[in-house]
């Protein structure tokens, strides 16, 4: 085995560990406020990225997060979480960017919500379960209605009005120029995007190269433990990133980070709030089964 490579893996690993728990620790010192609109959805990506962002830790081999009997090395136990994180990354900062105008906001908002809309009378067709479509199909007017009587969303082409108005898009920008204001590479995220859902997927290029107790096949090898650092350490940036721009948000809760020793919960003993961890009194003992019976019987 390559030396480095593992080294290196540590390291994309500590530094992940470091990056989720600060971001869980500000999610949690940030809940409860009261917002602007794309500053509350915004705040519910956040905690998404949290929350897959732990099933990455958990997945990844050697985290203090899990005890296990084996440590799993096939790159597809952390490609999806990975891409989920990127994926919530860009919506995250489309939602805080700041709008133009009132007429803006509600745009972009409602266009997002349309989308969710079309997208769930789409699935419950597909499942073949009919009693939730009609107030589906109502909201998707409704919010066709709201669009069309926005100043701002007239002001666009009328082709991107007809393609909005159909649910087909989530955002007003697309991707690329998402990507170009977060200032993340074009090439660089096909890239990484495209290798990670070939793993998701379980596509040609995730198992052509397959190698007998190698590559592939779950043994710690070369090529998926590399994979497996460079996801962990560009999703420790990315995570590292949207913590900076939420602490901006909220300022108050600055103070949480404190690396690996943030506190929050649930997640691994050591970084339970103190609040939330019961002491133990040596001077008392649980009670005998026989008061807990005389408690049931006489005095609740």
């Amino acid at each position: 085995m390559n030396s480095a490579v593992k080294t290196e893996y540590i390291e994309a690993l500590q530094d992940f560990d470091a990056a989720i728990c600060e971001a869980t620790a500000v999610s949690q010192a940030s809940s409860g406020r009261m917002a602007p609109v794309n500053i509350g959805y915004a705040s519910y990506v956040f905690t998404g990225m949290c929350g897959v962002g732990t099933s990455l830790v958990r997945a990844a081999p050697y985290s203090r997060w899990v005890r296990s009997e084996f440590q799993n090395w096939h790159f597809s136990a952390i490609a999806g979480h990975a891409r989920s994180i990127l994926d919530g990354y860009l919506l995250f900062n489309y939602l805080i960017a700041p709008s133009s105008s009132e007429l803006e906001l509600q745009a972009r908002i409602n266009i997002m919500h349309l989308k969710d809309c079309v997208q769930r009378i789409r699935l419950h067709k597909n499942i073949g379960s009919a009693s939730d479509i009609e107030g589906f199909e109502a909201q998707r007017d409704e919010l066709c209605e709201r669009l069309k009587g926005n100043d701002y969303f007239n002001s666009l082409p009328e082709k991107s009005q007809k393609i909005f108005l159909n649910g087909k898009y989530l955002t007003l920008e697309n991707r690329d120029e998402i990507l170009t204001k977060v200032g993340f590479k074009k090439n660089e995220f096909d890239a990484l995007y495209d290798l990670w859902s070939q793993h998701i997927h379980i596509l040609p290029m995730s198992f052509y190269r397959t190698e007998a107790n190698g590559r592939g096949t779950g043994i710690e090898n070369d090529v998926d433990r590399g994979y497996m650092a460079a996801a962990l350490k560009l999703c420790a940036a990315i995570l590292t990133d949207a913590t900076d721009s939420l602490v901006i948000l909220f300022p108050d809760a600055a103070g949480t980070r404190k690396g690996i020793k943030s506190e929050f919960s649930p997640g691994p003993i050591a970084n339970r709030r103190k609040s939330s961890r019961v002491p133990k009194d040596p001077t008392t003992s649980p009670p005998s089964s026989k008061k807990l019976v005389r408690l049931k019987i006489g005095e609740i």
